[in-house]
């Protein structure tokens, strides 16, 4: 039995990857982990029915999780913070739109579990000092919004 996807261990081949409408899929590539015995990182785009192909971001943590209706995606994302260093901030993909919506609220390591009403459940830091997450992304500052770039 395959153990479930985790930062530390997710594939291109798993199921959470793929949208519940199956119209949309996430795929990360050059997956590497970001220090010895860290969670993994790397590029990732969103693959949508149409076989085209967008860029989500160059540093891209997972596993993603989609709201029930696909539509929406929650994605992890590595950044480097002045005087702290790499941490994560929350992605969200709306496909209507194709935007990715960086929250400016910081955490160390996201374990993602659920979309759903504009709430997104979590757990940061899941190894050490581990934190419940209830995040409303109607109500948490935006940091960037950037659009997705279709590649030829």
């Amino acid at each position: 039995m395959q153990s479930p996807s985790n930062p530390w261990n997710f594939h291109n081949s798993d199921k959470a990857l793929i949208s519940p409408n199956g119209l949309h899929k996430v795929v990360y590539y050059y997956l590497n982990e970001i220090a010895m015995g860290a969670p993994l990182g790397g590029k990732c785009f969103l693959e949508i029915e149409e076989n085209q192909k967008f860029k989500i971001n160059d540093w891209c943590a997972g596993p993603p999780v989609w709201d029930v209706s696909g539509q929406y995606l929650a994605i992890p994302v590595w950044v480097n913070v002045a005087l702290r260093g790499i941490k994560q901030k929350i992605g969200l993909i709306d496909l209507n739109t194709m935007e990715l919506n960086l929250f400016s609220k910081i955490f160390d390591v996201l374990d993602l579990h659920s979309l759903d009403n504009n709430i997104i459940k979590a757990t940061n830091s899941p190894v050490y000092k581990s934190a419940d997450v209830i995040f409303n992304i109607e109500k948490e500052k935006t940091d960037k919004v950037l659009k997705l770039v279709a590649l030829q």
